[in-house]
């Protein structure tokens, strides 16, 4: 019960807040019923009993000296029932029973006169239900006193059947309102369940969606919190555009004095006194200025693919066959220079698809460049259209990803623990990833049959012909 009351479920605590009062009525109910149903089967055998009673002593009288009765049929014929309970009875004067059974005693005190009174007892262990009445027979001095009894029998069947009902009425009206209450809060917080549903479905959408949320269909009482939710959306939202624009502002910022550093970097190079200690130094400083130059490419790509959808610019058609080949083209060079062979296959001439050809260019650019910078040199890569389903293949045989990092290389700045380049910087499964999301396409990391290297199948959209 205390769960309950700590539950963070708004509907538990609802249906507790109804259900509990309800059973507590219905518990009431049931121990008031109870009683009710004993006081009117006792009432109901107590009159039958009390009728019989008054049959017999009505036939009480003196004749000759003698106290005689004329016990007529129908005096104890009414106490028979189905559950065949036996009838008892007994005539008593001045203590001494005169006819009935002995076992019948009267009672100890005296019982008052033309009143008839009942109490509970036993018959060898067998619970009775005993009425007395005693009454003045002319000629005699003291009172008779007449006793009828029966076994209980009946009344507890009869009682127990009554309760029986009660009961399945009361489970029967329990379900009943039970059920009600659940529709009836199940309907109440049906506002907030399509609100939870308006929310989670934006999770699913590729794009970040800051916009406010509807407060047209929100309960009066929700509506406090949800414009509150859509002020810090607000806020996040200004948060988000400043730092992707300070990203974005300070990548291109940097691109030229980092150009210029390089160029008086090689220009040193010449005209250094050619010591080792120098030409190290200078080495270091070329490698780290084209690191750093490859992350601020890498960095404007990614807030070009994070930036929200343009509209003519992502819904183009344009041929995936044409834009894959002219990128597999441009890094021919790269994989000469690593003594790799690069190979494009397709297996149509010609293959619309929907999109960005610029986006799809740079997709397939990022998964090159990381099968020439992590294959193994003297190595293979082979870009591949395998059907007219708008899928690209980019296959190489290098050292590959293993499967538990595969979900991992996604994330930003994240790189394998035996990456063994240094110009990596972690963004470009990234850039990948956002650019496939902005665009509709789908980025996975596979096994090749051979079972070495690493498999990259990205998954466009294809227009479809009519």
């Amino acid at each position: 019960m205390m769960l309950w009351l700590r539950s963070r479920s708004l509907k538990r605590r609802l249906l507790l807040i109804l259900l509990l009062p309800l059973g507590l009525i219905l518990l009431a109910l049931s121990l008031t019923g109870a009683w009710m149903v004993q006081r009117v089967v006792q009432r109901a055998g107590d009159r039958v009993l009390s009728g019989s009673l008054q049959a017999i002593s009505e036939t009480l009288e003196m004749q000759n000296g003698y106290l005689t009765l004329d016990l007529p049929p129908s005096a104890l014929g009414m106490l028979e029932n189905a559950d065949r309970d036996n009838v008892y009875y007994s005539i008593s004067y001045r203590g001494k029973v005169i006819t009935g059974y002995p076992e019948l005693a009267p009672p100890a005190a005296s019982a008052p006169l033309n009143e008839v009174r009942f109490r509970d007892s036993a018959f060898h262990g067998i619970p009775i239900r005993v009425a007395t009445y005693a009454r003045l027979v002319p000629q005699l001095d003291a009172p008779v006193i007449v006793q009828v009894a029966e076994t209980v029998k009946n009344r507890t069947a009869v009682a127990h059947r009554m309760l029986a009902a009660l009961a399945s009425g009361e489970i029967f009206l329990l379900l009943v309102v039970g059920g009600l209450i659940v529709v009836a809060v199940d309907w109440g917080l049906r506002p907030l369940v399509t609100l939870r549903k308006e929310i989670q479905l934006r999770s699913t959408k590729p794009d970040i969606d800051f916009a406010p949320l509807p407060l047209a269909h929100v309960p009066q009482e929700a509506q406090a919190f949800v414009s509150a939710f859509n002020t810090l959306l607000s806020h996040v939202e200004t948060a988000f555009q400043t730092l992707r624009r300070f990203t974005s502002d300070a990548s291109h910022q940097l691109r030229a004095p980092l150009a210029v550093v390089r160029t008086h970097v090689e220009l040193l190079s010449r005209h250094s006194d050619g010591s080792t200690e120098m030409s190290g130094a200078i080495g270091d400083i070329h490698n780290a200025v084209k690191a750093l130059q490859h992350l601020i490419v890498q960095l404007i790509s990614l807030a070009k693919a994070e930036h929200p959808p343009a509209g003519e610019e992502d819904s183009q058609i344009f041929d995936l066959v044409e834009t894959t080949a002219a990128t597999a083209r441009n890094y021919a060079t790269r994989a000469l220079a690593k003594k790799m062979d690069i190979s494009f296959e397709s297996a149509v001439q010609q293959l619309e698809v929907g999109g960005s050809a610029i986006f799809a260019g740079e997709i397939i650019a990022n998964l090159l460049d990381n099968a020439i910078r992590y294959g193994d040199a003297g190595g293979h890569v082979l870009v591949r259209i395998p059907d007219p389903t708008g899928r690209v293949e980019i296959e190489d045989d290098g050292p590959g990803v293993p499967v538990k990092d595969r979900e991992r290389v996604f994330e930003r700045f994240y790189r394998l623990p035996n990456a063994g380049d240094g110009e990596g910087s972690g963004l470009g499964l990234s850039i990948v990833q956002a650019l496939g999301r902005r665009m509709g396409a789908t980025v996975q990391l596979q096994t090749p049959a051979g079972g070495k290297g690493l498999k990259a199948v990205v998954q466009f959209q294809p227009v479809a012909t009519a």
